[in-house]
């Protein structure tokens, strides 16, 4: 049986006076008006960027329970969406057609584990680039950069405290029964937001 449809729009601080312009929804009709208005803005953009991210139905998966995409989101400019997948009411068509072609590209951190993660979903993302792979701080000494590093660096140091307070308790709540809770909402939009910006 499909989940009832949702859909909400919030304006949530990015940093400083920025702010962004949230739908948080599990509806596949908001998702694909969403993926035709950011469409409309791509098209009429030199910068043909989506910042991409996935939260997980859970942190460890295995062979006969693998995990899944429970949250997938998208980020053009300072419009985000936040797409609680695993409560669709529907699968969303458009979606597919939007990641899995090569008009735009796709930004995400360490991109190998969220190919594998939409896969299992059945959406397949063409276009897309590594930040961790291209871009590095050269003050920062870590092998690894994360997304708060280089958003830290590039954006806003603000950024370097985004994931800050949330840990393996609040990363086990992505596949909850909606709706996220506000902490777990400004998590997910912030991720897509920084990602957009620094690429």
């Amino acid at each position: 049986m499909a989940n009832p449809p949702f859909s909400d729009e919030y304006t949530l601080p990015c940093h400083g006076t920025t702010t962004m312009k949230v739908l948080y929804t599990n509806a596949a009709s908001s998702v694909e008006e969403w993926i035709t208005n950011a469409e409309a803005s791509l098209d009429s953009s030199a910068r043909k960027i989506v910042g991409l991210d996935v939260e997980y139905d859970k942190l460890s998966g295995t062979y006969f329970s693998p995990k899944k995409a429970a949250v997938i989101q998208l980020c053009v400019g300072t419009d985000v969406l936040v797409y609680h997948i695993c409560h669709a009411d529907e699968r969303s068509e458009k979606l597919y057609e939007f990641l899995f072609g090569y008009r735009y590209t796709f930004a995400r951190f360490c991109i190998a584990e969220d190919r594998t993660i939409l896969s299992r979903s059945k959406y397949y993302v063409h276009n897309l680039k590594d930040i961790q792979a291209i871009w590095r701080d050269p003050d920062n000494k870590k092998r690894l950069q994360g997304l708060k590093d280089v958003a830290g660096a590039i954006i806003n140091p603000i950024y370097f405290e985004m994931k800050d307070g949330f840990g393996r308790k609040e990363h086990r709540m992505w596949a909850d029964p909606p709706p996220l809770p506000p902490k777990h909402l400004e998590y997910a939009a912030r991720d897509a937001y920084a990602t957009y910006e620094v690429f």
